[in-house]
């Protein structure tokens, strides 16, 4: 806030420091008396607010630039910061690599002893008719392996 001030207060100063005390297109100005309006006569100047031909813009704008350079030098680092940035040092720490043990599973065999129904079971006679018989039921021994 305080920066800002102060730089419009160097900005007011430079554009002020080339003005001209003639108070504008109508006269007077610093110490100079404005007439009164005369209604019924017009006068056309020929000049501009710059003076005549343009004589005085360039202290206003050699001010302005002036001015600017000032403002700029102002607000500007008055020191340059230097930035060392470290490189992280990376240690290489020995990969060890073990073989993990090699299990083998061993096959497991497993008996049961399994009921089966009894059953009529067609049987072919030599002579090839087809008889139906009955078989009874039995236990059967069944092997599983997982």
């Amino acid at each position: 806030m305080k920066k800002t001030m102060i730089m419009f207060a160097v900005a007011a100063v430079a554009l002020g420091a080339f003005a001209r005390p003639h108070g504008g297109p109508r006269g007077g100005g610093f110490g100079h008396r404005t007439p009164p309006p005369r209604h019924y006569y017009h006068r056309h100047h020929h000049h501009s607010g710059w003076g005549r031909g343009g004589g005085s813009f360039w202290g206003g704008f050699v001010g302005g630039v002036i001015g600017s350079s000032l403002v700029e030098a102002y607000n500007s680092p008055r020191y340059t910061e230097t930035v060392v940035v470290h490189q992280p040092v990376v240690a290489q720490t020995p990969v060890v690599i073990q073989e993990a043990p090699v299990v083998v599973n061993a096959p497991v065999v497993t008996t049961t002893k399994v009921w089966v129904e009894g059953r009529y079971v067609e049987q072919v006679q030599p002579n090839g008719t087809v008889v139906r018989v009955w078989q009874p039921g039995h236990y059967e021994t069944r092997t599983v392996t997982y």
